[in-house]
């Protein structure tokens, strides 16, 4: 039987020392890749996900209902904006962490692999910084800490609708960038 989030959270805010290490290890690293993609500085990253809960702690009795991802979300969004309005966007680039070997792949493969993958993910991460703050903080909402449109519209506060038209648009914006870099990438190795 698997528990929900919520039936988690429920057991924390009675002193479960469990739930509360189980929900870490849930929004652990959505929170803290949500932060890294949106400040590209590790050490901001890390200690703004404490700060979220650490904040989810102290505020335990504000939860009444609802999705808990969204709520989690909600605090992690409004300290990056607190963030942002506070440091004007001081960035450091993120070190790479090693990708673990497949060992069923020959590992000629799987060097043109990671190659391919750590261009293309080199290729998103420029673009998405420069997208615009909406646009970048939709995506990694979306695609990067997984949350629904519908999650999307509660932690943005916006209508259902419109978290529908920021991700399209906000992805079409992606998209187009992408599709540009590659295209430069095909004309500079002359293919």
């Amino acid at each position: 039987m698997t528990i929900t989030p919520e039936e988690l959270w429920k057991d924390a805010r009675r002193g479960d020392q469990s739930a509360w290490q189980q929900l870490y290890g849930l929004f652990g690293g959505p929170v803290y890749q949500f932060f890294l993609r949106n400040t590209r500085n590790v050490e901001m990253a890390a200690d703004k996900t404490q700060e979220v809960f650490l904040r989810i702690f102290k505020s335990r009795e504000a939860f009444s209902g609802g999705s808990l991802k969204s709520w989690i979300f909600r605090i992690a969004r409004n300290l990056l904006i607190d963030e942002w309005r506070k440091s004007g966007h001081r960035e450091v680039l993120s070190e790479n962490l090693p990708e673990v070997a497949d060992q069923s792949m020959p590992v000629e493969e799987e060097v043109i692999n990671a190659i391919e993958h750590a261009q293309m993910k080199a290729m998103i991460d420029e673009c998405l910084e420069l997208l615009d703050e909406d646009s970048r903080m939709t995506v990694c909402l979306v695609y990067l800490a997984g949350l629904s449109i519908p999650e999307l519209a509660e932690v943005m506060e916006m209508p259902l609708g419109t978290a529908k038209t920021r991700v399209r648009q906000a992805r079409l914006k992606l998209d187009a960038m992408l599709c540009e870099k590659m295209q430069i990438k095909r004309v500079e190795q002359g293919l």
